[in-house]
């Protein structure tokens, strides 16, 4: 299946809850600039935003960390999705079959909030994608469950969280 960007890059942004809408103002005034076909759009979870635009990962951070928002926390990069409308059992299959065939190469698996996932499709999807995970990869595979699909990415360790790191180091103090 397709990211909910269609042909453009697709990111999960994880804001800080109840800060969506200045989190979408922020990130849009920093990328604008670069890419004014970028599009921000909420999901049905609060602190979760999707992000459409023609950046790649690492012309997305020094964007952003030019101009750093105050609400982003982390970015995750999304290579796909997997449907989970009606057969939500199918997601499992769909991940798994996706990280099989692509051959990824990762040994740890992050996910992301339960989303439209039960916890026992949660605990199984992560126990089967902990089974092909490589040992000695530097690569973290990560889940992020939307609205009804299931987006999976994969980083260079804690890259994802390098955003919240940096921002953390270069905002000024605050009594």
């Amino acid at each position: 299946m397709r990211t909910p960007c269609g042909d453009r890059n697709t990111y999960v942004l994880t804001v800080k809850y109840g800060k969506e809408r200045l989190a979408e103002l922020e990130v849009g005034d920093a990328l604008f600039p670069i890419d004014s076909g970028v599009r921000i759009e909420r999901t049905a979870f609060g602190g979760v935003l999707v992000l459409c635009t023609t950046l790649q990962f690492d012309e997305l951070l020094n964007a952003l960390l030019a101009f750093p928002p105050t609400t982003l926390e982390r970015v995750v990069p999304i290579m796909t999705c997997c449907d989970a409308g009606k057969d939500k059992d199918n997601v499992v299959e769909c991940a798994v079959d996706i990280v099989g065939r692509k051959k990824l190469r990762y040994s740890r698996v992050r996910l992301g909030r339960r989303g439209c996932l039960s916890k026992d499709q949660l605990k199984l999807l992560e126990r089967k994608l902990r089974e092909l995970s490589t040992p000695h990869s530097d690569n973290t595979l990560l889940v992020e469950p939307l609205d009804n699909v299931v987006c999976i990415g994969i980083v260079k360790d804690a890259m994802d969280k390098l955003f919240k790191e940096k921002v953390m180091k270069i905002q000024p103090y605050r009594r």
